[in-house]
């Protein structure tokens, strides 16, 4: 219409309204996640409160009485925090922490003398009395800091993990200082309590005197035993500007205000803290000085038999003449505490545990622990934690090699299972094809059987899927499908056209293209907490998920297009694979990948749906094609993706009665339950024995 074209202008008009439309949309997305950092902060501290609390319940046992131990300030000149007073207590603590300017805290004490306790105090004080704007404290177990990462990376990662923080808004709140980190037990970062200016602990001071906020000193607070905190400080590595306060061992009179207010009979006591009375610097007075020791006392003496409500234990017992030194009143407390918690635990129903067999599990996972500080044991360059039990890095505890060997005879039995299944479904059409399609995929299950046995520390599988969503994890994706591309088309196509439908190629390609994008960007999210039940359950469900979805797709396809679906479904599976591979691990796993999916998605569509009838060729695809990639794909996924979940199962199988590291077979609930029990606690994405003396006992007697 002379020089106006309407359609073009249309067109145009409607494509400035969808750009202004798009600007709006993304300028409004901006706003709104700078909204969300005030409420993502309100959810923060409450959870962080809920998680605290049982933390505190925890510790205390069944009863809310703690005892208020005292503490006073250590002077360390210029490097003092302002406002400081020269004494506090526990009941005060938190109103403490907010005189001191900057708000930077160091707790240190001796063993057992209470530092988390009162840690998890000042974080309950400061959350239930919390502004609005004020920052969150969060509690961090030191021993899990990599050193190499600064602060501000380790607490955005925890917060993302554990608290389940979107990682943009934890990255923002921990860049505007809203989190307050709580560096929980520095002295458990290094094996040798002998300390030296580059040990891990001093690295990590000097990484918390590099937290800034603004131009001054970021706020903070650190726990650390006396003579580690005390050695650093020799050499001259402090954390600057805060105030150093040591904890004082508990006296004869608050044990006694503590037993009246903590006990229901006090006159069963009297006798013991007549004794604490009459000899402060006794064994007895000296044993039971710390609020870990007199708290492991009152447990054990005030269990009740559940059903006649008698008193198990008598007080007295601790005025024995052979509890005559401090060693012999802890070894005696430390006997009776795992039966005692257990009784007391599984009084409360659900799931119960012998004892026995509580002491004997916990005592294989000290051993490992210990065994790991004494030795400095590595495996290829990773030190091995001597504190922290961490699933899916737990398997070295049954040997560097076994769990290994078991790992890649796992996947060959998976592989060689699957190829038996190809055979055995059609065996009325024992073509050459078939035999060496299924030569093929036997053959080809030495490569994830060689990459479980080289992947030392393998990742989780969800979690590398999870990298697909961001625009290193986009290239990775887009660099994997030619391999992908490759292999199911060498395959697809060269039995495409043996069957004779060489034109299947185009329709082939782009539906690879589609299939490929769709298993890459439609995968499943991250899991939580390294968990290795849900990476299992989860792998597997994914493969067998995905094998009955490709035996049905199979089975259309071959009845719609019949040879043509041969070459189609061939490079769908050959692009499919192609992407796991690349996504698991190098380009010659995705090629191997490619080649073995798109041989076996060729032989369900060609073989078994072109020598039957149109129904039967459906119905016989679906199922034996579902099963068959069920069964290979399944493992494929979660024994050669999943490598940290399957690594699991093979340390499982690894610690059976026989193996003289005898663990049970559902390890993770047995672990929740004994957080329960108040026998470990959780640290990040593990857990740790309650206190360090519980776990040095254990190690020392494996039998009860």
């Amino acid at each position: 219409m002379g020089d106006v074209d309407p359609v073009a202008a249309l067109f145009g008009l409607l494509t400035l309204a969808i750009g202004v439309w798009a600007g709006w949309l993304s300028a409004r997305a901006l706003r709104l996640q700078r909204s969300q950092v005030n409420p993502a902060l309100g959810l923060l501290a409450d959870a962080v409160l809920a998680a605290e609390r049982d933390a505190r319940s925890k510790l205390l046992g069944t009863h809310d009485k703690t005892i208020n131990v005292e503490f006073d300030l250590r002077p360390a000149g210029s490097q003092d925090a302002m406002g400081a007073a020269s004494v506090g207590d526990l009941a005060e603590v938190a109103a403490y922490f907010r005189q001191l300017r900057p708000g930077r805290m160091v707790i240190t004490g001796a063993p057992g003398a209470g530092k988390t306790a009162l840690a998890v105090e000042l974080l309950l004080g400061l959350l239930e009395e919390r502004a609005p704007d004020s920052p969150v404290p969060v509690r961090l177990s030191a021993a899990a800091w990599n050193t190499d990462q600064p602060l501000d990376v380790w607490l955005t990662a925890y917060l993302t993990q554990v608290y389940r923080v979107p990682q943009p808004t934890a990255r923002a709140l921990v860049a505007a200082r809203r989190v307050l980190p709580v560096v929980d037990g520095l002295d458990e970062m290094d094996e040798d309590p002998a300390l030296t200016f580059d040990s891990r602990a001093a690295q990590a001071v000097r990484a918390l005197n590099a937290y800034q906020h603004g131009r001054g000193k970021g706020e903070l607070v650190l726990t650390c035993r006396n003579d580690q905190y005390e050695a650093l400080h020799s050499m001259d590595v402090g954390v600057q500007d805060a105030a150093w306060v040591k904890i004082r061992p508990v006296s004869a009179v608050k044990a006694r205000v503590f037993l009246d207010q903590r006990v229901s009979d006090p006159t069963r006591w009297q006798r013991v803290q007549q004794a604490v009375e009459r000899d402060p610097s006794g064994p007895l007075a000296q044993g039971l000085s710390t609020p870990w020791r007199l708290t492991l006392a009152v447990i054990i003496y005030e269990q009740r038999d559940p059903r006649s409500g008698d008193y198990v234990y008598n007080p007295d017992v601790l005025l024995a003449q052979r509890l005559n030194t401090v060693e012999a009143v802890r070894e005696h407390l430390l006997s009776l505490f795992i039966p005692a918690a257990t009784a007391v635990h599984s009084s409360r129903g659900g799931v119960c545990y012998p004892p026995e067999r509580v002491h004997r599990w916990l005592a294989v996972l000290a051993a490992y622990l210990n065994r790991n500080g004494a030795t400095g044991w590595r495996i290829l360059g990773r030190s091995l934690s001597g504190t922290d039990i961490v699933l899916h890095e737990l398997w070295p505890l049954a040997g560097a090699r076994a769990p290994r060997v078991v790992h890649a005879a796992l996947i060959v039995g998976a592989w060689t299972t699957s190829a038996a299944a190809v055979v055995f479904q059609a065996p009325v059409f024992a073509t050459p094809l078939l035999w060496l399609t299924a030569a093929t995929w036997v053959l080809a299950m030495l490569w994830p059987a060689f990459v479980a046995w080289h992947d030392v520390w393998p990742r989780t599988t969800r979690a590398d899927l999870h990298r697909l969503r961001t625009r290193s994890g986009a290239r990775r994706l887009v660099s994997g499908l030619p391999v992908g591309l490759a292999g199911g088309g060498v395959a697809g196509v060269g039995v495409g056209v043996a069957a004779g439908a060489p034109s299947g190629v185009v329709i082939g390609l782009v539906t690879a293209l589609v299939a490929g994008i769709a298993a890459g960007l439609a995968a499943p999210g991250p899991i939580g907490a390294g968990n290795p039940g849900d990476m299992v359950r989860a792998d597997l469900a994914f493969g067998l998920g995905f094998g009955l979805m490709a035996g049905l797709a199979t089975g259309l396809t071959a009845v719609i297009a019949g040879p043509v679906g041969g070459i189609v479904m061939a490079i769908a599976g050959g692009v499919l694979g192609g992407v796991a591979g690349r996504v698991f691990g190098t380009v010659a796993s995705g090629a191997v990948f490619g080649l073995t999916g798109g041989g076996a998605f060729t032989l369900m569509s060609v073989v078994v749906a072109d020598h039957a009838g149109v129904l039967a060729g459906v119905l016989t695809a679906c199922l034996a094609g579902g099963l068959t990639i069920g069964i290979g794909g399944g493992p494929v996924f979660g024994l050669a993706g999943g490598l940290a979940g399957a690594r699991y199962i093979a340390l499982l199988l690894c610690t059976r009665r026989w193996s003289g590291n005898w663990l049970p077979w559902r390890l993770v609930r047995f672990l929740n339950w004994c957080c329960g029990a108040a026998l470990i606690r959780v640290a990040g994405s593990g857990y740790q024995f309650r206190h360090r003396e519980l776990q040095d006992y254990l190690a020392r007697h494996p039998n009860q």
